[in-house]
């Protein structure tokens, strides 16, 4: 932790317990508050690389599957973001070989469904979905987090929510991405969630490659092994995710009612949040509805 952050957190009386995890442009901490004797995810960027839609989507959309926000500041030159703590992230839980029964598998893809499903009803497209960016809490429940590449668009189905940002993870980038073409980001959430599924589903990607460029060509190129998906169901779901047309791939709302999934529509209900059990210390203006497409002419960002 350095001097900036060990301020903070004095400032604040909290307790430092640990780092849960570091980007390149953020950190979390895992802080204990003695004023509500709990423990509290603490996420720390610099201004120059926030994105406030990750502020908008937490505080207003209230959904079991959302990872909460409980408050957030500005102090010197970073952003420092009050979360819930969730014990576990899903992709540890994969390279752990947790997930190992057909149950649970299909429980967290549905999770996931669900997840993904309460951003796009509110017109929220992730643009950064994979296993890291899914959290497991104390009741095993999947949570979303991480909005930072997050477009809050017009309404699905308009032509106006076109995207130019070229960034993300291989291979949950969608072809289209990795062409640098103007993209429906709803359509490029689809890609990444199929990935996603896959990953939980096999514990590999659905494309190998020693590097990056070989990844994405072997992406660009050839169709996944659905093979080795025991469940041909969920098969299927992943398969019709994975087209390389994303014209030909569902919404998540046609996903939700494929076979494998029909469990997961007893849980597709949110509300604006209204209030939470811990208040918000800093007013939180509400979210703008429609914004300008992020630029990036230069370069594609890749990272895997």
């Amino acid at each position: 932790m350095n001097a900036r952050d060990e301020s903070y957190v004095k400032m604040k009386n909290y307790q430092f317990k640990d780092v849960l995890g570091w980007g390149q442009s953020d950190v979390v901490y895992l802080i204990y508050d003695p004023a509500f004797q709990r423990d509290f995810a603490l996420k720390v960027m610099l201004q120059t690389k926030f994105n406030k839609n990750e502020i908008d989507v937490m505080k207003d959309v209230d959904h079991p599957y959302i990872i909460r926000l409980y408050n957030y500041e500005y102090y010197e030159d970073a952003v420092y973001l009050l979360m819930e703590f969730c014990p576990q992230s899903l992709e540890k839980a994969i390279k752990r070989r947790n997930i190992s029964d057909s149950k649970t598998t299909l429980k967290y893809c549905m999770g996931i469904v669900n997840a993904i499903k309460a951003c796009h009803r509110y017109n929220v497209a992730h643009l950064d979905i994979k296993p890291a960016n899914f959290l497991i809490d104390q009741y095993d429940r999947i949570r979303v987090c991480d909005f930072g590449l997050s477009s809050i668009n017009k309404a699905i189905g308009d032509c106006c929510h076109v995207n130019r940002q070229f960034a993300g993870s291989v291979p949950f980038m969608a072809p289209e991405i990795l062409e640098m073409k103007p993209y429906d980001p709803f359509k490029a959430d689809i890609w990444a969630v199929g990935v996603t599924l896959y990953f939980i589903a096999t514990g590999k990607f659905p494309w190998d490659g020693l590097t990056k460029e070989e990844m994405c060509e072997n992406l660009m190129k050839n169709d996944p092994n659905l093979d080795l998906i025991d469940n041909k169901d969920l098969a299927a779901a992943i398969g019709d995710c994975l087209e390389k047309d994303p014209s030909k791939r569902p919404t998540i709302f046609d996903l939700g009612h494929y076979p494998v999934f029909k469990e997961a529509a007893s849980c597709t209900h949110c509300t604006v949040r209204k209030n939470t059990f811990l208040p918000l210390r800093k007013y939180l203006s509400p979210s703008t509805l429609i914004i300008k497409p992020k630029m990036n002419r230069g370069k594609l960002q890749i990272s895997i």
